[in-house]
């Protein structure tokens, strides 16, 4: 059967799960944009704005793998989709990638997408080329854990293969960590699969990249902050990183060796890699544009909006990369946990002029939680500074501003951003 031909010749560019954001810029490339969202994963409003964004809108229920890719299929085919796109969580992008191959509307190929999404995957890959050297062993089971950490030795990082965001991300030092360990995963409900690694030593970055055609360009390098161990809950990130020529040009080499190698071919990755006294090593790799708004970061430093660059990319526009201008700073609030007694600071913070953005997840009243994953974090602070120095003293400015009175002690945002020193 022949798909129906479209009644303007927009070109048809089916999303899945796409944020309200892209929608509209994907418009405003002169896209016909469909999006399909599962109800469950965003607010009521917040799907409203994509319904009104969109040229069409449908919903499925993302846990029922067939019912998405059939929801996919039938929606392309009904109404002549060219492109079938997914930049959103990885839980979903294989599905939505294999049903663009059988349509032949897909951008990348849906083993690459496999590489990225998959973390056990995706270091046979990098064993296979000799790129990036890492042990690690597979445990399938929560009960094959052990003895997978047994084989790495101590200290070892386990990760949940199939959770995304820090969940579930633990540094297994002692054998005595087996029981907090267990109490982590008892909380997602998680059985499996996991990775067990080396513990990796040194500084953590991101790449973030945008790539057309199979050639990579890379836009900037991040410097991530990480809260304290056995959990690895970043905490900001710093966009331009400090590193010098020698150390950005090998990590810039070995993440487009490792892009090429996955076979990726077009769209953004964040690929996020560690300094080692052994150079750097790659720890993971996903399909899409960084979160925490890191996008934003890269916009403050250098003028560059990556959300609507993918997007013209898509329409035949290579982006113009330029240097930064700026040091740009995201810091996440992680308040100890307890009752809210009063709160101090947010409103006159965020009339600054050096503030893009704050948000202030609490209210008196409220109870905090544990930060145990970027979920639990309880909002963040976005400035940016013409340097370095002065983006960290800005930074540290409205960290000291915002104080939360919890259980009767008050607490600091924060004090000082330690990401930001001499390049390294």
């Amino acid at each position: 059967m022949t798909a129906p031909v479209p009644a303007d010749a927009r070109p048809r560019l089916l999303m899945v799960m796409p944020y309200r954001q892209f929608v509209r810029k994907a418009r405003e490339e002169g896209f016909w944009v469909g999006a399909i969202w599962d109800p469950r994963l965003e607010s009521p409003g917040y799907l409203d704005d994509v319904r009104e964004l969109a040229d069409l809108f449908v919903t499925a229920d993302f846990r029922d793998e067939e019912l998405l890719r059939r929801t996919i299929r039938e929606v392309a085919r009904e109404h002549g989709v060219s492109v079938i796109y997914h930049i959103g969580r990885e839980e979903t992008m294989v599905s939505a990638y294999e049903v663009a191959e059988e349509l032949h509307a897909e951008v990348n190929p849906a083993a690459a997408i496999r590489y990225l999404a998959d973390k056990h995957a995706m270091r046979e890959l990098l064993a296979e080329r000799g790129l990036s050297p890492v042990s690690f062993a597979a445990a399938p089971t929560r009960a094959d854990v052990p003895g997978a950490v047994a084989r790495i030795g101590l200290p070892a990082v386990v990760k949940p293969a199939a959770l995304a965001g820090s969940r579930g991300v633990f540094l297994w030092r002692e054998p005595a960590d087996q029981v907090p360990w267990t109490q982590l995963v008892d909380q997602y409900a998680y059985d499996g699969p996991f990775l067990v690694e080396e513990y990796l030593r040194g500084p953590e970055y991101s790449v973030e990249t945008l790539s057309a055609d199979g050639r990579h360009q890379v836009v900037g390098i991040t410097e991530k902050l990480l809260g304290p161990p056995p959990l690895f809950v970043e905490v900001g990130h710093v966009h331009p990183a400090p590193l010098t020529q020698d150390r950005r040009q090998a990590v810039e080499e070995l993440t487009t060796k490792f892009l090429t190698a996955c076979g990726y071919r077009f769209g953004p990755a964040h690929t996020e890699v560690i300094w080692t006294q052994r150079g750097p090593r790659i720890v993971e790799s996903q399909a899409r544009l960084g979160g925490d708004r890191i996008p934003r970061l890269v916009q403050l430093a250098t003028g560059l909006d990556m959300e609507q660059a993918v997007f013209a990319s898509l329409a035949g526009t290579t982006a113009e990369l330029s240097e930064p201008t700026a040091t740009a700073i995201v810091r996440f609030f992680t308040f100890p946990p307890g009752h809210v007694d009063g709160i101090r600071g947010p409103e006159a913070a965020a009339r600054l002029g050096h503030v893009d953005e704050l948000t202030l997840r609490l209210s008196p009243g409220d109870t905090v939680p544990a930060v145990r994953d970027s979920k639990s974090r309880q909002g963040h602070v976005i400035v940016s500074g013409p340097s370095p120095e002065e983006a960290q003293a800005r930074c540290a400015e409205v960290l000291a501003s915002i104080e939360v009175v919890i259980d009767g002690v008050p607490a600091r945002a924060g004090g000082r951003s330690e990401a930001l020193g001499a390049p390294v």
